[in-house]
């Protein structure tokens, strides 16, 4: 019922909406073809992880099959693995995720290496905090930043509950994250809320 779901959202989206579908891993070769068939048709802005990860010949042959965008890398732990990752497995999009491939440093390293290969980066990020800000401020600097930056609320709740930790928070507007020219990642941690926040 994944296509059925998919469907459904688009229907519900507005047109100029780009809308992405998520395998988790979770498909074979050949299911991952055919869902990225139907997924063509219903105008999918791309296609995430549809093999486990590992399978870099898998996705190649996925990709060599499909038109739409096929995006994936946020399990990669390293900038050589990003490397073998496009070398093998040749994605369309590459998704690093700050907290797995190795912070700030090793994540430039991956937007540089994408620029120079002419590969789109859309970062992953699935929980709120000073990694997600980590994560915004080196994708502002890549020429190629085309994509959206994920910003989910998915593992810590509400942006109000993680703005409050902040004594001058960087919340979403209209869809879009002011970054300010402040030092380090431009916010202070409310220690009180923190202490606050805290369960013994």
């Amino acid at each position: 019922k994944d296509m059925a779901i998919f469907q459904k959202c688009r229907e519900w989206l507005p047109d100029d909406v780009p809308l992405g579908f998520d395998a988790n891993c979770g498909y074979s070769v050949s299911t991952a073809i055919e869902q990225g068939r139907q997924l063509e048709e219903m105008g999918a802005a791309h296609f995430e992880e549809p093999l486990p990860q590992y399978d870099f010949p898998g996705l190649r042959q996925v990709v060599d099959a499909l038109d739409v965008a096929i995006s994936t890398g946020e399990q990669e732990i390293s900038a050589w693995r990003f490397r073998d990752l496009m070398m093998l497995g040749n994605p369309d999009i590459l998704q690093p995720d700050i907290l797995n491939v190795g912070g700030l440093s090793e994540v430039v390293r991956v937007f540089e290496m994408a620029v120079v290969n002419n590969k789109v980066v859309m970062p992953h990020s699935p929980s709120l905090g000073l990694n997600s800000l980590a994560s915004l401020h080196a994708y502002s600097t890549v020429t190629n930043a085309v994509r959206p930056h994920e910003f989910s609320e998915e593992f810590t709740g509400p942006v109000a509950h993680v703005a409050s930790l902040f004594v001058d928070p960087i919340v979403p507007e209209n869809g879009a994250i002011k970054l300010n020219d402040r030092p380090g990642l431009g916010v202070e941690i409310d220690e009180k809320a923190l202490a606050d926040a805290i369960i013994a």
